[in-house]
């Protein structure tokens, strides 16, 4: 019994990193740099941080569904950029989604940081992709 707590033990530090605290992907040479701003969904009280780009606000919607172990990493496509001159703050695609659609926050070497899903601004009625596990922060998207 002992053998087999402890093989467990070994077993569950070696698979931690798949989740926890993962390098996700290093900076393009020339990456975009989104602005933070705000969004005041109507009837709301306070405003969403928002990452806009071209012209596009990003609002902060979900998580990434964990998979096995809490593998999260497996969602994040390519690195796009930064957020307002901080080149830890990272801005990812949705792996297979629209970049004009949705993007992946992520705030690198932060101890128990999770990636946030944000979602267009002007997206309303579209498909949620599979791996956008809901945070009850669909406040701008809400009937």
């Amino acid at each position: 019994m002992k053998k087999a707590a402890c093989a467990f033990l070994m077993l569950a530090a070696l698979l931690m990193p798949a989740g926890c605290g993962a390098k996700r992907q290093q900076l393009p040479e020339d990456p975009i740099i989104f602005e933070r701003g705000e969004y005041l969904p109507e009837g709301a009280i306070t405003p969403d941080a928002t990452v806009e780009y071209e012209g596009r606000i990003y609002i902060p919607y979900a998580s990434i569904r964990p998979r096995l172990f809490g593998d999260l990493t497996y969602a994040f496509g390519k690195c796009l950029g930064h957020v307002d001159g901080d080149d830890r703050d990272r801005i990812y695609a949705l792996k297979d989604s629209p970049v004009e659609q949705w993007l992946i926050e992520y705030y690198e070497d932060a101890v128990m940081e999770l990636p946030i899903v944000l979602r267009e601004a002007n997206t309303r009625g579209i498909e949620i992709p599979w791996c956008v596990e809901s945070l009850g922060w669909e406040g701008a998207w809400r009937d």
